[in-house]
């Protein structure tokens, strides 16, 4: 039985599950940042559509394989794993459902208070995974189940793209805290302004590489 909150290898605790998104064009800081907020983290599941984050310090298995990846949850379910799932190129949106149900299916112990085990799940290139609109063609998405009650099951979410835009409303509406990267694309400022505020358009069109506008609740933080 698993009786640890998601603990991080330097012994701090993620209380209450967490939503995050990290935005912004190609060669802003988005993968470092992401890098940099999972380098702790004791169980963790990476969906990696690019395999670009399988070489990520500390990765105990890489996987291609739903099932071959279902069994090594099973195996180290209790002692921690961190492992980089690479979907099939085009079933991105069907392996990213069949992952979060399983998920569910694995974290049901934590909604029934039997155990205090959190996962994180980070999903790259979101844009592809779960891309806008999808939540109104499949209601029953599992992703979109996960950003609506994922936090009872003590599931935490990380996305990640280029094209905010392009990324359901289901996970940016849902999201506890939001980094805001230098994005290129007219479209996708708007969409940061209208997340920040029309006060901060001109400062995300300034922002350098590694430069951030932080969004959680009522507090917004700019990293320049």
């Amino acid at each position: 039985m698993v009786k640890r909150k998601n603990q991080t290898k330097s012994g701090a605790i993620i209380r209450q599950a967490q939503r995050v998104g990290i935005f912004g064009a190609s060669g802003c800081g988005k993968t470092t940042k992401a890098r940099e907020l999972t380098a702790n983290l004791s169980r963790l599941i990476y969906f990696d559509p690019l395999a670009e984050l399988a070489t990520s310090a500390g990765i105990t298995g890489v996987f291609s394989s739903i099932d071959r990846l279902k069994i090594a949850f099973k195996r180290d379910f209790c002692k921690g794993f961190r492992f980089d799932f690479i979907p099939t190129f085009g079933n991105e949106i069907k392996e990213l459902n069949e992952l979060c149900y399983f998920l569910l299916e694995l974290q049901g112990g934590y909604k029934a208070g039997t155990h205090q085990g959190q996962i994180t799940l980070f999903v790259d290139e979101l844009d592809i995974a779960f891309p806008s609109g999808i939540t109104q063609r499949d209601p029953q998405n599992g992703f979109a189940y996960l950003c609506r009650r994922g936090r009872h099951y003590g599931i935490n979410l990380i996305g990640i793209s280029q094209r905010p835009h392009q990324v359901d409303i289901c996970f940016r509406g849902n999201c506890s805290g939001v980094y805001w990267f230098r994005h290129a694309e007219p479209s996708d400022i708007d969409v940061a302004a209208r997340a920040l505020g029309k006060e901060y358009r001109e400062t995300l069109r300034n922002l350098g590489n590694y430069q951030y506008i932080y969004k959680s609740g009522g507090q917004t933080l700019t990293h320049l």
